[in-house]
């Protein structure tokens, strides 16, 4: 039977709802960092983050943080932009556990004449060394640096060569997953279909000797895009998330979702052979995304801002790989858009699978999920549900391996900004982007989504600025009742022979 705990504060400082260092049934939420709003006013205000016609910094957010020193943190989204080896892209920098950050104009374009950010990700590997993945001119890059403040530092795979085999530049979607010296890839190519592939290096990314289908080859006629995801747990697996949609549709399709896995660095894949279109079935239903007759005036987009172009998938695996965890998005029964956790396990060389669950509440429609395990086996995630008028950034758990949720807390709530005044297009249909990001080192969770900025004061207003913010916070598991009542036992027997004597 399904426990829900849910939590709301009423906390109201500024634009947003905060938990504030609170702990809820062991689930401790720190307070949400507004992470333009904690920049040097200088870089503020010279950078022109307040003053740009562009407002939209928060968009498609991920973080990295430094297993070395978690105080070194990085958050990437859609800022400034480069296309020259000279000049270096934005990214978010913290050396105070995300209290207070930089600007670092540091990761320069893979080959000149190659623009980016598209869409792209970061990961710090066991070294301390940063990777990232970038989409740029419909090709995929990977690079790394050891210093994310030195724009000399920076070193991109093959000297600046696309890592994905195809010459198409149809590319889309990458995604980052670094493990024990491998550097992972997923993406979608988009040529004849759309094929799901994974690029992986045995070395650190020096070189990508393996680019392969994780699905059965192209895939004709996909109303939405798969999503690819993936994520490694410390035995060296690799596991990869997407989903299909119909030949034809616009605004509901029916999708079905499918996990792959790896156990040889991405060179095969396990149950390509297990459904026509390659991977284990997860689930299937109906789902709102890729809706291209929206309007900004008229749409059946999140928020009434945000069309879902990225699908709505995320994976994770526990250290050992005896738990995966899947999220998806389809609809109840009562047609509301919601996100669904199912978990499987090892079951000889398959994996089983346990019910699905809907970890979103009933009556709002849910998005952007992500999810992370912390080493004492607790499911973290994050979501955004609105509720006709705000948009709420929620952090669940579960400590049963996804059998139950066991918290859930409302971290961030507020208003969303038009399209138009985040973005200053009246063409623009994402104002939060594809997805955001969650990420875990030992039993501390780290976390990035785009929000409504919070600051007012000390010469930045981030009031009418859509954000990158920055959210930490850990999981207390409590003691087994029985060994509880074995320890009070003791102790009072303890402190009963202490009297007597």
């Amino acid at each position: 039977m399904k426990k829900i705990q849910r939590v709301v504060q009423v906390l109201a400082i500024g634009t947003g709802l905060f938990v504030s260092s609170a702990a809820f049934g062991g689930l401790l939420v720190n307070t949400p960092f507004d992470v333009i709003g904690n920049l040097p006013v200088a870089e503020f205000t010279g950078f022109g983050y307040g003053t740009n016609t562009y407002k939209d910094w928060g968009n498609e957010p991920s973080v990295a943080v430094n297993p070395l020193n978690p105080n070194q943190i990085v958050i990437s989204s859609f800022s400034y932009s480069t296309n020259s080896t000279a000049t270096g892209a934005n990214i978010f920098y913290s050396t105070t556990g995300g209290a207070t950050w930089t600007s670092q104009f540091s990761v320069p374009a893979p080959s000149n004449g190659v623009r980016i950010p598209n869409d792209w990700n970061f990961a710090y590997d066991g070294t301390g060394t940063l990777h990232a993945t970038v989409l740029g001119g419909g090709n995929i890059y990977q690079g790394s640096t050891t210093n994310p403040t030195s724009l000399a530092a920076w070193s991109w795979t093959g000297g600046g060569t696309r890592i994905n085999t195809s010459t198409s530049g149809n590319a889309d979607q990458p995604w980052l997953a670094v493990q024990g010296g491998r550097v992972f890839v997923g993406y979608d190519d988009f040529t004849g279909g759309v094929t799901l592939r994974v690029a992986a290096s045995a070395n650190n990314g020096t070189t990508f000797a393996i680019d392969n289908a994780i699905s059965n080859g192209a895939r004709p006629g996909n109303t939405v895009n798969p999503g690819t995801r993936i994520a490694t747990d410390g035995a060296g697996n690799v596991y990869s998330i997407f989903g299909l949609g119909p030949s034809a549709g616009v605004g509901t399709h029916t999708v079905t979702y499918y996990l792959n896995r790896s156990r040889d660095g991405g060179a095969t894949w396990d149950f390509t052979g297990s459904s026509a279109n390659g991977g284990l079935v997860i689930t299937s239903g109906t789902s709102r995304q890729l809706d291209n007759a929206g309007t900004q005036a008229s749409n059946t987009w999140f928020a009434n801002v945000n069309d879902l172009r990225g699908n709505i998938t995320a994976v994770a695996a526990d250290a050992t790989g005896a738990h995966v965890y899947t999220l998806i998005g389809k609809q109840d029964g009562s047609g509301t858009d919601r996100i669904y956790l199912r978990e499987f396990h090892p079951n000889g060389t398959n994996l089983g699978a346990s019910a699905e669950i809907a970890i979103s509440p009933a009556g709002q429609r849910a998005v952007f999920p992500s999810v992370t395990v912390l080493d004492n086996g607790t499911v973290v995630m994050m979501y955004d549900t609105f509720d006709g008028n705000q948009v709420h950034v929620h952090i669940a758990t579960s400590t049963d391996f996804g059998a139950s949720i066991s918290s859930d807390v409302i971290a961030y709530s507020f208003v969303p900004l038009t399209l138009l005044a985040a973005t200053g297009s009246s063409t623009s249909n994402r104002e939060f982007g594809d997805y955001q990001y969650l990420t875990s080192i030992g039993d501390t969770f780290y976390g990035a989504f785009a929000g409504l900025g919070d600051v007012n004061a000390g010469g930045i207003n981030t009031t009418a600025l859509i954000d990158p913010f920055f959210i930490s916070g850990s999981v207390t598991v409590p003691e087994p009742p029985t060994l509880l009542l074995m320890l009070g036992a003791l102790l009072s027997f303890g402190f009963f022979r202490h009297r007597m004597h």
